[in-house]
C-alpha cells in the first residue's frame, strides 16, 4: 500500500514537473488576466450603439476594437510558452525581468495617457503629431533635423490612409475651428 502512495506521489511530481517546465507559471498568471481584461473589453464592443447604414462608414464601430482585441487575445496565448523560445530557457527568462521598471517607462505611460486625455479638444490630427514630437524628444532625440519630418509625414500619412483610403472618421478638434 505504501508502495502505490510512493508511485502516485512520484508520477504526480513528475507530471508537475513537466507542467512546470512546458508552462511558466507567471506568465501563465499574466496571460490569464489578459484574457480576462480582453474579455470583459470585448463585452463592451456588444454595447456599443447600432449606426445607421446611412452614417455607416464602410464597418461598424466595434470592429476595429474587436479586431485589435483578438490579436491581443491570440498573442497572448504564446506568453505562457515564451520561455521554450530561449535558449537559456526560464532562468534567463526570469533574470531579464527581474530588474526594476525604468522611470522613462512611468513617464512615457503618463505622457500618453495626458494625451489621450486632450485628445477630444486636439483632435486626432493635431494628437498625433503631439505624440510624434513629445515622444522622441521624451525618448532622448535631440536632432530637429529627424523629429520635424516625423511629426509631420508620419502622421500625415496616418491621416491620408485612414480618412481617403479607409474612409475612417477622425475626430477634428479644435483643427477645424482653426480652418
Amino acid at each position: 500500500m505504501s508502495n502505490d502512495n510512493a508511485e502516485t506521489r512520484a508520477g504526480g511530481e513528475d507530471a508537475e514537473t513537466r507542467f512546470s517546465s512546458l508552462v511558466h507559471r507567471t506568465d501563465l498568471t499574466l496571460a490569464l488576466v489578459i484574457l480576462a481584461v480582453c474579455g470583459v473589453l470585448y463585452y463592451l464592443t456588444t454595447r456599443f450603439e447600432k449606426v445607421p447604414d446611412l452614417m455607416s462608414q464602410n464597418i461598424p464601430p466595434e470592429w476595429f476594437p474587436r479586431l485589435l482585441l483578438w490579436v491581443i487575445a491570440l498573442l497572448t496565448f504564446i506568453i505562457p510558452f515564451e520561455h521554450l523560445l530561449h535558449k537559456k530557457g526560464k532562468k534567463h527568462l526570469d533574470e531579464d525581468r527581474s530588474a526594476r521598471i525604468k522611470p522613462i517607462s512611468i513617464y512615457s505611460a503618463i505622457l500618453l495617457c495626458c494625451i489621450v486625455v486632450s485628445m477630444p479638444w486636439l483632435g486626432t490630427f493635431l494628437t498625433l503629431i503631439l505624440v510624434c514630437i513629445l515622444m522622441p524628444i521624451l525618448w532622448g532625440e535631440k536632432r530637429v533635423k529627424v523629429i520635424l519630418p516625423f511629426a509631420v509625414l508620419f502622421p500625415g500619412l496616418v491621416t491620408l490612409l485612414f480618412t481617403k483610403v479607409l474612409g475612417v472618421f477622425f475626430e477634428p478638434g479644435i483643427w477645424s475651428k482653426l480652418f
